[in-house]
């Protein structure tokens, strides 16, 4: 089998960050929720501490019996 690369949401904007988890959830991805973190950071353009908000997500498998897993590495 071959290994699933994740993909990592970051996001500044809190709605953005919703918006694309959705998204990509919409678009067969499962979020791993316990990699969820928001962390006070300095924004690179403006220099203001904001929070950044990420999470990993991976393609969803189906499993022969007809069931949806996560394939986790």
């Amino acid at each position: 089998m071959r290994k699933m690369e994740p993909l990592i949401v970051r996001e500044w904007d809190n709605d953005k960050f919703h918006q694309r988890v959705l998204e990509l959830e919409s678009n067969g991805y499962v979020a791993r929720r316990e990699t969820y973190s928001v962390t006070a950071e300095q924004h690179p353009d403006t220099g203001y501490i904001v929070h950044l908000y990420s999470m990993e997500m991976y393609p969803e498998t189906s499993c022969s019996q007809g069931h949806s897993r996560v394939v986790q590495y």
